[in-house]
């Protein structure tokens, strides 16, 4: 199929304007700034082959508007640039672009452009560049937690390594409850050890965390018991779309009331604190108040 009929049969329905143009004209509300997130995802490394065209369209947006919510941005539109390869199933082509319309409805967002390539090498890469807004002034930034401030936790960690399968869900219903109630946040998609470690260089501090409060799935603490996983793969795999937020310790009770309200659990898993002698970022205890110990921090791209 060439370029432009691909383009008016299946993404053309979900933009904004029909792609008629080469450029998108968007209108910022006053007094709101733009938030801009861009993620990659290749077949094979992001989302494996055993996953439908449906589901690799939802979690190729999703993985975008998680890093939305992380800022406490309200998601607005979307850019989609593909390199697909030249003999591609053009059945595959429609499920993945309905499954973007499904989650353009989920979210609240659109597409408003990109671009279409051909692989010759067989390689299919999704790009999306996401938008959100936020009032101005009040973007969720990795650099403003302080000592004192608990580490809070959405959902549930470590299933994404147990299900190659894995559908994240990121929690952007609470974009207005981190620009609320968190001085920092981000999204764990490369592991809770490696993304929480962005937020204590950024912030200039160090992090510990206590292994029994962090909130893996009941599978997951069954993996951990009966050998099928270890600490380190659950906590270090990433691919899980949740947040993890520093909060003033006093505030975590009315955060989590109106959390639960939106069906979204939170849990305190630690605190953030002055930078420890050690030098390291973030710190695990185990249940006897000892040190644990990682060969790696995250997912490791190259």
């Amino acid at each position: 199929m060439a370029e432009f009929d691909l383009i008016e049969k299946y993404f053309a329905p979900l933009s904004m304007d029909g792609l008629k143009n080469d450029t998108a004209v968007l209108d910022i509300p006053a007094e709101h700034q733009l938030v801009v997130t861009s993620d990659t995802s290749n077949r094979g490394d992001h989302f494996v082959e055993e996953m439908s065209a449906f589901d690799a369209g939802r979690k190729c947006l999703r993985a975008n508007v998680s890093d939305l919510a992380s800022s406490g941005a309200d998601p607005l539109a979307y850019q989609l640039n593909l390199a697909l390869p030249k003999d591609l199933d053009e059945r595959w082509l429609a499920d993945f672009a309905a499954g973007l319309a499904a989650d353009q409805k989920l979210y609240n967002i659109a597409l408003s452009g990109g671009d279409t390539t051909g692989m010759s090498a067989g390689g299919l890469s999704v790009s999306i560049t996401a938008l959100g807004l936020v009032p101005r002034g009040e973007a969720v930034l990795r650099s403003g937690a302080r000592a004192g401030d608990v580490v809070v936790i959405t959902g549930i960690l470590g299933d994404a390594f147990l299900s190659r399968l894995h559908m994240p869900s990121p929690p952007v219903v609470l974009a207005p409850l981190v620009r609320k109630y968190a001085h920092a946040a981000v999204d764990i998609s490369d592991g809770i050890l490696a993304d929480l470690g962005h937020v204590c260089a950024a912030s200039g501090l160090s992090a510990t965390l206590e292994f029994d409060k962090i909130p893996l799935s009941k599978k997951g603490r069954a993996a951990l018991k009966n050998g099928e996983a270890s600490v380190e793969e659950l906590l270090t795999w990433g691919e899980d779309y949740e947040l993890a937020m520093a909060l003033v310790p006093e505030d975590f009770e009315a955060f989590q009331a109106e959390a639960n309200a939106l069906g979204v659990s939170l849990s305190i898993a630690g605190r953030f604190d002055t930078r420890n002698s050690e030098g390291r970022a973030v710190t695990v205890l185990d249940a006897s108040g000892q040190a644990m110990h990682f060969s790696k921090t995250g997912w490791v791209h190259f």
